[in-house]
Formats: structure tokens, sequence, C-alpha cells
């Protein structure tokens, strides 16, 4: 999970209009970000706009949040965060005017589309940076934060970060590696909101159900998002379903225990669906969409780990980790919050 990170420091020093208006410094730091790409950064910058939800939260617990000057919509974790300026709903709708009048001395955006190469040219062409990162994995996610903790002059902030999310996800690696094909749960994923898109072998969610100890009844579809009709799922037969629920479901920045439970008794309601072994045995669960993204990456893997294999995981209280992470990084509780439904596994 670590990567080698390129390191200079700039002869040049930049005019004081620079420092003012984009927090920059002399000193440069180059890193790869999610795209492979090699973004030179001044380090320390004192305005930062984030478009990406995994960054703006681990800047925030890196203690860092001073620095962020606006967000897209969709930077909500940790609640603080709401009360910065808001420069579109995400990354694609981005209002890159605004974004230049902020000066910023960087942008975070998300990976591919999500964020138009047009507008990354537009800032690039002031000279302001961009770094893309979407951290849907924890392979995504440790090197983004190497690159924070170095760009932000919190390197040992970040490498104590990486070793506590690391251990969890070696836990679960550790104890689901040796599982046999027959013994791994058929899993179907339904991926955004949708009952039938699912995880494909090129996915995210695919690469987590595997680590998970499960196994992907749609790892032989090509693609990220593939399409299934309800008769491929009822003749696949899945002994868990995992539904990603959206934000445009919900009311609020979370969703509540109810909404949770009304999404799952409808997918438990399907026609064909109570001949399906996950709806007989209940292993029907939600999980919020945000937390497939950020430090809660960890604790999805926990979850889904505990859903596939409650008896191999009945000592490990996900819920608990990722009070531990509010705890430690937001400083905060998780009263009345609740990210899964149900919360616990039948054992």
């Amino acid at each position: 999970m670590k990567r080698t990170l390129i390191i200079f420091i700039s002869l040049a020093l930049l005019s004081a209009a620079s420092l003012s208006e984009g927090g920059f410094s002399s000193q440069q730091v180059a890193v790869i970000d999610e795209e492979g790409r090699t973004v030179s950064v001044a380090l320390s910058p004192e305005r930062i706009v984030c478009l990406t939800p995994a960054a703006a939260e681990v800047i925030y617990a890196l203690d860092e949040a001073d620095r962020l000057v606006a967000l897209s919509d969709d930077c909500t974790i940790p609640p603080a965060l709401l009360e910065k300026e808001r420069v579109g709903r995400s990354g694609r709708e981005a209002d890159v005017e605004r974004i230049m009048e902020l000066s910023p001395g960087l942008v975070i955006a998300k990976t591919g589309g999500l964020f138009s190469r047009e507008h990354e040219e537009q800032l690039t062409g002031y000279g302001v940076p961009v770094l893309r990162y979407r951290a849907l994995s924890i392979d995504t996610l440790i090197p983004m934060i190497e690159d924070l903790g170095l760009i932000l002059e919190r390197e040992e902030e970040a490498k104590d970060m990486v070793e506590y999310l690391e251990e969890y996800a070696e836990l679960v690696l550790s104890r689901t590696a040796g599982i046999p094909q027959e013994d791994r749960p058929g899993v179907y994923f339904m991926s955004m909101g949708r009952f039938d898109w699912t995880a494909g072998s090129d996915s995210t969610g695919h690469d987590r159900i595997v680590a998970a100890g499960g196994r992907n009844l749609a790892e032989d579809l090509l693609g990220k998002v593939p399409h299934v009709e309800m008769e491929w799922v009822i003749e696949r037969n899945p002994e868990v379903i995992v539904y990603s629920i959206p934000s445009s479901q919900y009311q609020g920045t979370a969703p509540t225990p109810g909404e949770m439970a009304g999404k799952r008794d409808e997918i438990m309601a399907l026609a064909g669906f109570t001949e399906i072994d996950a709806v007989k045995a209940g292993r029907v669960y939600i999980v919020d969409i945000n937390m497939a993204s950020g430090l809660a990456e960890v604790v999805n893997m926990l979850y889904y780990a505990r859903w596939f294999h409650p008896h191999l995981f009945e000592d490990i209280d996900p819920r608990g980790v990722y009070e531990e992470i509010h705890r430690r990084y937001f400083d905060m509780g998780m009263e009345g919050v609740s990210q899964v439904y149900p919360e616990g596994a039948a054992l």
C-alpha cells in the first residue's frame, strides 16, 4: 500500500502576490495522485478547494480544516464541514469561476469525468495545481492520506492514521484469504440505489466483496456497473444481498434507520425474491453509499466481513470501530447516526 513519493525543493522564490493569493510557498512537493499523474504542489497551501469527500475528511482528520475554503455539496463528513462555502453539488457541477475567485493554492477533484478536463485546464492555466482522488478502496485511500500528510506537513499524523486503518484492513484480509470458494457466500450487490445495477468484475464493489470473503455473483460480468434483470438475480440465488443507498434516497446527511428499513422491505418484497436464500435468512443489508470512501472504508470492510462470515468475525464490532474513528479524528460521538441496517449479523 505504500508508494514512493518524489520530493523536491524549488530553487525559485515565488512572488509576494502569489503568496498572498494562493497560499503558495517557495517549497514544492511532487506527488503521484490516484490517476498516476505526477503533480507539483506548494507545501502547506493556505487555501484549498476540495471536491472529493474522502480528501476533505482526511484533511479535517489531520487537523488542517482551516485550509479548506470551499467544498462540493457531497463533502459532509464530519458535519463540521457543512459550515464551509459550497461551490457545486458535486465535482461535475463545480463552479470554476467561483473557485478561481477564491484564489486557491490547491484544488482536489475526483478522478475521471467526475471533474472535467476543461475545468482542470482552466485552473492549471492560472497556475493552480489539481490533484485527483476518489479513494473508494483501502488501496487508494492509503496513498491519498500519505500524499496529503506530505503536502500539509503532517507526515507523522498521516503515518499514524495509515497504521490505524491498515491494522483493521489486514485483520480482515488475514482471516478471509484462505477461505475456499465453496465456503464463500454468493453476494449480490445493488449499486448506487438501483436494484438492477451491480458490481462487475472491474469494480471496487467486486474487490470489496472478495476481500471480505464473499463470492461476487456478477464476477463474470464485464465493466464496473453492469445492468442485470431481476430474473437473473433470482436464478443466481444470492445468500447475501447488499444495497448501497445514495444520498438522493434519504433526507439528511445520513439515512435514518426507518429510511433504510423501508428500502430493505421493498427489496425483500420484489417479485420472486421470497424464494431467494438471502431473503429467507434475512441477510439483506442496507449501507449508506458514503461508507464506501474515506475513513469509513475500513468500517465498510468490517461490516461486509461480519455479514458474510458472522462466526469468523463475532469478536469484531464495526459500529464500535466507527465510533472510535469519530472520537479519534472528528472529536465527536455518533449518537443518532446509523449508516447500515440492520446493524447486527445473525450468529
